[in-house]
């Protein structure tokens, strides 16, 4: 079976979805061929990776990050000569556009997987209810025309449920998280030197976008109330965005080291004592898997997919995103608290060590072979159908 993934989200940026997508090709099982499909400022051209070079712009309200004008024809030839099987839409974009153009052209079948929360990003991040509404609207309209939709946590399948989307055809995709990257050996005394810390002040890290849609503006307010109880602590952001600047006026003593390898990153988390991820808006928060498998006890928002990836009061806590001072409170314990964070993060790896990317890619994988049968099945029916009945 061949299968191309077309995705806005090239391997120049590191994400979820990029993440998510090199681990789909690392693991892919002998009978699934997967070639990802996308756009970027230099073409690449491998057996298992297309980028076609194409024009880039800023995307509004986050100009660090830039889209690409698709260019729908010569994904149709590449389509036609790689001969797929079936399209997997995985990003509502310029390039996802091109994956609906392609499967209209081809007649082929096609699944999507749900990644982002482009309605609440989009409320968020142009302070418009309005826009928020008009990108809900359009999510739907390419899912709906998927046969099958992965959502990667029950909490984005009761989202897309409530935005009309059919349950029957939603499955569960969760993530898995690559422990030997991501593990408590990583740990450098250097990184930990050059940040100012030891065993008595801690590391409080955050690694992602810098941006509105991930909670962010409640770290300043845990600053200060370490301060106030006289908690000596290091504040680090892994990661970039347009509100590092505004973060780094509000906390102008954190480390802030702008985006980072994913080796270096997986250094960074082992190198912290404790993850703040105060997202309300993530479907899943890939972050959080890495952060427990590098050891660190976790906080996160009780809304979003995040909370499902932890084990509640074991491997860190679910906060009240209604209410900013229970981050902040549970923030505080756990900086002053070393044993517990010894013990949490101890659980969190335990955890982290049972999500593997194998097991985690198995519903897509099984879901590409699901809808491929019912396709061959349904072309068996049409050409018996078809066929003139014999002759007596």
């Amino acid at each position: 079976m061949r299968v191309a993934i077309f995705t806005d989200n090239n391997f120049d940026w590191v994400s979820g979805v990029t993440t998510t997508l090199q681990a789909v090709l690392r693991w892919r099982p002998a009978d699934i061929d997967i070639r990802i499909y996308t756009a970027a400022d230099a073409a690449v051209t491998l057996p298992d990776y297309l980028a076609l070079r194409s024009l880039g712009t800023g995307i509004p309200f986050y100009r660090e990050m830039k889209m690409f004008v698709p260019r729908f024809f010569a994904f149709l030839r590449h389509a036609k000569a790689d001969d797929l099987d079936l399209i997997h839409y995985t990003t509502p974009g310029p390039v996802g556009l091109a994956a609906i153009f392609v499967r209209w052209r081809l007649k082929l079948p096609m699944i999507g997987s749900f990644h982002t929360q482009l309605s609440e990003y989009t409320e968020l991040l142009s302070g418009s209810r309005w826009l928020g509404r008009l990108m809900r609207e359009y999510q739907r309209w390419p899912y709906g025309k998927c046969e099958q939709v992965l959502a990667p946590s029950e909490a984005t399948r009761a989202l897309l449920v409530a935005a009309h989307m059919r349950p029957e055809k939603i499955r569960i995709w969760t993530r898995g998280v690559d422990t030997e990257r991501f593990a408590p050996t990583r740990r450098s005394a250097a990184m930990r030197e050059a940040w100012g810390v030891t065993d008595e002040r801690p590391v409080l890290l955050y690694a992602g976008r810098l941006s509105a849609e991930k909670g962010l503006d409640v770290v300043p307010a845990v600053t200060r109330a370490l301060r106030a109880a006289r908690i000596n602590h290091q504040f680090v952001f892994v990661g970039d965005g347009p509100m590092r600047q505004a973060l780094q006026a509000a906390c102008p003593d954190a480390v802030f080291t702008a985006a980072l390898p994913h080796e270096q990153v997986a250094s960074a988390m082992a190198s912290a004592d404790m993850f703040v991820f105060p997202s309300r808006t993530d479907t899943l928060g890939n972050v959080v898997l890495e952060a427990q498998a590098s050891g660190l006890p976790v906080l996160v928002s009780n809304e979003g997919g995040p909370r499902e990836n932890m084990i509640a009061d074991e491997t860190g806590f679910v906060c009240a995103a209604e209410r900013p001072t229970d981050l902040i409170s549970r923030a505080v314990h756990l900086a002053r608290e070393a044993a517990l964070r010894m013990a949490m993060g101890q659980a969190a790896r335990a955890y982290a060590l049972e999500r593997s990317w194998a097991r985690a890619l198995a519903p897509l994988y099984q879901a590409y072979r699901d809808v491929a049968a019912r396709r061959a099945s349904s072309a068996a029916a049409a050409a018996m159908f078809a066929a003139p009945a014999p002759k007596g």
